[in-house]
This record gives structure tokens, C-alpha cells and sequence, in this order.
């Protein structure tokens, strides 16, 4: 089974396999985003972004797309643990998403880093400048919490949105791969040889939405592919469609 969700909302995809208590997979992509669902006898059992596994990677994908594209490949039940009860899971899943376009309206992804203009707790992590990712690792809280924190920060002024972002850290080095990727962006091709970071590359004229696009690209073709790309990926589309706005 297979088709376009342009035709087919993704909810009703999903209630029909639920309702013929099916068992395989199901790939969807929205734009390059890609979310894999592992489902047994109709119950989602596993969901993942590339490598960012569980329900706060589930609930970052858009449950509304206007389009898009599904393949479902059955196979056979597996003993695994539905992540929800079916109905529980579609019900918070629309919930989360719209509290991410809400956190959204002030911080466009969780890359993003946050300086603390004022040194209050629990934003004292946020000293000396640091991303809504790392902020949540450092409370030991889930990533919608933190940025429910963060949002707050920023919309009472203890937080200011700095022009930087954690992938800035990222060190890439081009291994020459076939592929057509860095035909379209030739001028980063000789800065990516490992010895200076993506803010370096920033920071030496190439426009930050040049390198944006092509980490997207990148990423999404498996030309590169680093520990924790499926957030990193999940971050940068989320970016794109705030430079789209």
C-alpha cells in the first residue's frame, strides 16, 4: 500500500492500518523528512527519524501534512509494546504538535541558542549561551518541557534568541562522494576539509541558508551522516520554514 498524502491525510493511513490491525511498516516523507513506523496487529510499536528513536521524535513530525508521500510493507506481529494505546497516541500526538508551533512563534527549533539576560532558575543553565537541546540535557528533562521553558524565558525577556545555532559546532569533512549535492553549493567544497567548524564556515562568508541547505541535503542523502542526524535533520526543516515564513 502506497500513495500520496495530498490524497490521503496521513491520520486516515494511519487509522486504516490500526483498524485492520496490520503489521509491517510504514514509511512516510514530508519533503526530506523522513519518519519510519513499525506497527503489530494495528499498534504503533516503534517510530523513528533516521536515528532519533521513540515518541518525542514521533511527535516533532507533522501529523497534518498537506503533502507527502506513504509506503506500508506488511510483515509479520512482532511481541513488542505498543509506544500507546492507539487513540492516546493520535490524541497527544496533535496535542504536541501544537505545542511546538506555539514554542515556535519565539525559538525555531531547539538548535537554537539561548543567552540568559537575566540569571533566574531554573535559567541559569542558559549562562554564557546554550541551545534548548543542550539545556534539556542538562535538567534531565524531555525536550518539550525544555522548550516550553525556554519559550517562557524568551516571552517575559530572561532569555535572548542568540544568532548562532548548535550545528554551528559541527565539523564536516568532504569525502569526496559521488553524488550532486556539493555541484550545487561548489563554494563550501573546499572549506569542508574537517579543520574548521560549520559557525567557521559561517563566519568566512558563506551565507548561513547556503549551509543550512546543503546540511539538509546532506543529511538527507546520507552524503554525511553524524551522530543524532535525525533531530539535526528534524531542527534544520523546522529552521527552513521560519526563512520560508
Amino acid at each position: 500500500m502506497e500513495g500520496d498524502l495530498s490524497v490521503i491525510p496521513l491520520t486516515e493511513v494511519l487509522e486504516l492500518v490500526h483498524a485492520h490491525r496490520r503489521s509491517g511498516a510504514l514509511e512516510v516523507r514530508v519533503g526530506v523528512l523522513p519518519l519510519a513506523l513499525r506497527f503489530a496487529a494495528g499498534e504503533v510499536v516503534g517510530a523513528s527519524i533516521l536515528d532519533w528513536e521513540g515518541l518525542e521524535a514521533l511527535f516533532t513530525f507533522p501529523l497534518h501534512p498537506k503533502e507527502g508521500t506513504f509506503r506500508f510493507q506488511g510483515g509479520p506481529p512482532t511481541q513488542e509494546k505498543p509506544l500507546m494505546p492507539f487513540p492516546t497516541l493520535l490524541g497527544e500526538w496533535a496535542r504536541v504538535n501544537d505545542e511546538w508551533d506555539r514554542f515556535r512563534t519565539l525559538i525555531d527549533s531547539p538548535s537554537r541558542v539561548l543567552e540568559a539576560i537575566r540569571s533566574k532558575p531554573p535559567l541559569e543553565v542558559f549562562q554564557g549561551g546554550k541551545s534548548v537541546r543542550a539545556a534539556a540535557k542538562a535538567w534531565g528533562v524531555p525536550l518539550l518541557i525544555a522548550m516550553e521553558r525556554a519559550y517562557m524565558g524568551v516571552r517575559e525577556g530572561d532569555l535572548y534568541p542568540l544568532r548562532r545555532y548548535a550545528w554551528h559546532a559541527l565539523r564536516i569533512r568532504y569525502q569526496g562522494r559521488k553524488g550532486k549535492t556539493l555541484e550545487e553549493f561548489g563554494q563550501l567544497q573546499a572549506l569542508l576539509d574537517g579543520t574548521r567548524n560549520l559557525g567557521e564556515v559561517i563566519a568566512q562568508g558563506v551565507p548561513e541558508p547556503l549551509v543550512r541547505r546543503y546540511l539538509v541535503q546532506a543529511l538527507a542523502s546520507g552524503e554525511v551522516s553524524p551522530p543524532g542526524r535525525g533531530w539535526l535533520l528534524r531542527d534544520l526543516t523546522w529552521e527552513m520554514e521560519r526563512e520560508g515564513a
